[in-house]
């Protein structure tokens, strides 16, 4: 089955599971239209997804994930509406982003009101009580790593620090993008019942193909289409973000261009034509690619995590959306 078809149908069934937990006419509308307007825009679902396919790849009923999978895609939207605010972003899946289309409060607001939306998912998760404290520790722990990560970006933005390394960089992404995705993996396969090792197997894999998402992200930033990507071309540029691809820059470019491309960076009122120009010197100095190959080689190393998996249909599944991770457009 096609990827994108396949992560459509599970996309479906947990944005029912979603309209259960945090029906659609909720009231106060201040409150839970803003949440809708934000998953009516779509979304991969690529979270909730894996969940559901970890639970069938040991041999476990993808249904007795789902409340987890429903979880995991809340706290996702969650964290978007406030890294949108934190990074002062314009748009987030086509449209303004909810603090530009409702205001900073109302948008804040809303943000809590699905992190709460969360926990009422996670107090449903599992069927016996040990494994619903099991997988809500799982979750916390992935909620964590998540804050911390998206804290160091932001640390890093504060205090100008620009010489950030690869290591560093993959530590925040690890953190920030990764471990959500690990989650996903590890409690899909603890609620399908799988064995330790096929847990710890499909959370490594989880982990590797969270921070290729992450890197893949960063360049259709650069050179993605605006239509299918659905934000704005040069936004991590504008908002300062030391990508992998900066990183690459900073090292490769020769000494004049190095100096050329640092100021526009710390530029904190970057005009169109500056973030044209950034491009530019982001593409000469070739790391674009280089972030690329990377990619490329950290999913092949993930896939072979995938050796415990028996589930011939979803081992294939997963092995599909490692792939397109690293040439999807959106």
């Amino acid at each position: 089955m096609d990827v994108v078809k396949y992560l459509e149908e599970k996309s479906a069934i947990v944005e029912g599971k979603i309209r259960e937990i945090v029906p659609k006419d909720s009231r106060p509308q201040e409150v839970y239209g803003p949440i809708w307007d934000l998953f009516g825009r779509g979304g991969k679902r690529l979270r909730p997804a894996m969940c559901l396919l970890a639970s069938e790849a040991v041999g476990g009923d993808e249904k007795k994930a789902l409340v987890a999978a429903a979880a995991i895609e809340m706290f996702h939207n969650f964290t978007l509406i406030h890294d949108d605010i934190e990074d002062a972003s314009l748009m987030r899946r086509g449209k303004p982003c909810l603090h530009i289309e409702y205001g900073m409060p109302l948008a804040l607001n809303a943000g809590d009101g699905l992190f709460m939306m969360v926990w009422k998912a996670a107090l449903q998760a599992g069927e016996a009580p040990e494994e619903n404290l099991a997988t809500q520790k799982m979750l916390l722990g992935a909620f964590t790593k998540v804050l911390e990560g998206q804290a160091v970006e932001l640390g890093w933005h504060r205090s100008g620090k620009w010489d950030v390394t690869k290591e560093e960089y993959l530590g925040m992404a690890g953190g920030k993008t990764g471990a959500l995705i690990e989650a996903s993996c590890r409690a899909g396969a603890f609620l399908g019942g799988g064995a330790q090792e096929e847990i710890d197997a499909l959370a490594k894999f989880g982990m590797g193909v969270g921070i290729v998402f992450q890197i893949q992200d960063d360049v259709l930033n650069i050179i993605g289409d605006e239509k299918k990507y659905r934000k704005e071309i040069g936004g991590d540029i504008v908002e300062g973000k030391r990508t992998l691809i900066v990183i690459g820059a900073l090292e490769a470019l020769e000494t004049s261009k190095r100096k050329r491309l640092l100021k526009l960076l710390k530029n904190e009122k970057k005009t169109k034509e500056d973030v044209e120009k950034v491009i530019a010197l982001l593409k000469e100095s070739g790391a674009v690619q280089k972030a690329q190959e990377y990619a490329i080689k950290q999913v092949d190393k993930a896939k072979e995590k995938l050796d415990v998996v028996k589930n011939t249909h979803a081992k294939k599944m997963l092995w599909d959306i490692a792939d397109y991770l690293v040439v999807r457009e959106v």
